[in-house]
């Protein structure tokens, strides 16, 4: 019992915390096509874990696990970070879906947001990177991100991928781009602003591979209303590009009411001429807080998905939320 006593207090405290969404969707897609129903969006747990080492530096992980990937209500596993911070900096490592990067520089906060719509959509990639405090205000990033173990990327502006097998499992085929993104970040009192470069291996010679991407924005608190914008351009090996918008505006309206608006816009000029073209949207928000906890999202989007839709994309939805 002493030995069992012993070899439990050296266990790392863990926290549990997460978020449960059920709602009603309609939507239309660009061929016309309507679908409706409820259902469960999010059922997410997170675990985390951390121990001081001392000295100032120490170790944290967090792994989360999404009961909704595909629909079949099983547990699958979703973000898994370990994260060692010592004084002079912190280094990331893990298998995760790296946020839109236009969304989160932006400070967008519709419930549906425009990547995977308007924007490039998302995806799990193995990487690990370093952040470095330049001041209080500036700090600056290197990640690095694996190619995948079951193609090539797609969509290199957002490093987009099919999920990695795990560790030892990177794709061996010449034509898989890994990515290295190094991200210049300033926040000062209610202003954020971020600059960032991104290089890609296995360049070649078409608009088939990604030769770079450029990236800058930011959002600034007013008070009254938040606002943001950033852009990012992707220029291909064959010198096609692609430029990526987002406009962002949340406010608050009084009481537990807040409004909150997204507008992209995503214009291709490369070899791929089917493709070619510039498509916009937008997804409008209204939020009602129950608590610090639960709340109501209703939020409609409408957005050309694709270049040669018949019509523009729509969607309207009622979720509710809490989290824990």
């Amino acid at each position: 019992m002493a030995a069992v006593a012993a070899a439990g207090s050296s266990f790392a405290q863990v926290t549990l915390s997460g978020e449960f969404a059920y709602g009603y969707l309609a939507k239309t897609d660009g061929t016309g096509a309507t679908a409706s129903g409820g259902g469960l969006d999010t059922a997410l747990l997170t675990f985390a874990a951390g121990e001081d080492l001392g000295g100032g530096n120490r170790v944290d992980i967090t792994m989360k696990t999404d009961g909704t990937s595909g629909r079949g209500y099983g547990l699958n596993n979703d973000d898994q970070i370990i994260e060692l911070t010592t004084s002079f900096a912190k280094f990331k490592a893990g298998s995760w879906k790296p946020g839109d990067w236009l969304t989160g520089v932006t400070g967008g906060s519709t419930w549906y947001g425009l990547d995977g719509r308007v924007l490039s959509p998302r995806a799990f990639r193995d990487s690990i990177g370093v952040s470095v405090p330049l001041s209080s205000s500036l700090t600056i990033s290197a990640t690095a991100y694996e190619p995948t173990n079951k193609g090539t990327s797609t969509d290199p502006a957002n490093l987009v991928a099919p999920t990695d097998a795990g560790e030892g499992s990177g794709n061996a085929a010449s034509s898989a781009q890994a990515a290295n993104v190094y991200t210049l970040t300033y926040k000062t009192g209610p202003m954020s602003l971020s600059a960032g470069y991104v290089t890609y291996s296995n360049v070649g010679t078409t608009d088939s591979t990604a030769n770079n991407v450029s990236r800058v924005g930011g959002n600034y608190d007013l008070g009254v209303a938040k606002i943001g914008a950033g852009y990012q351009v992707v220029n291909y090996a064959g010198n096609g590009t692609n430029a990526q918008t987002l406009v962002s505006l949340s406010a608050p309206l009084g009481g537990a009411l807040s409004a909150n608006l997204e507008w992209a816009s995503n214009k291709s000029d490369t070899s791929k001429t089917a493709t070619n073209g510039t498509r916009s949207g937008y997804v409008a928000g209204l939020q009602y807080n129950l608590s610090k906890r639960t709340y109501g999202i209703l939020n409609y989007g409408n957005y050309l998905a694709a270049i040669g839709d018949a019509q523009n994309s729509n969607l309207t939805a009622l979720t509710l939320v809490h989290d824990f």
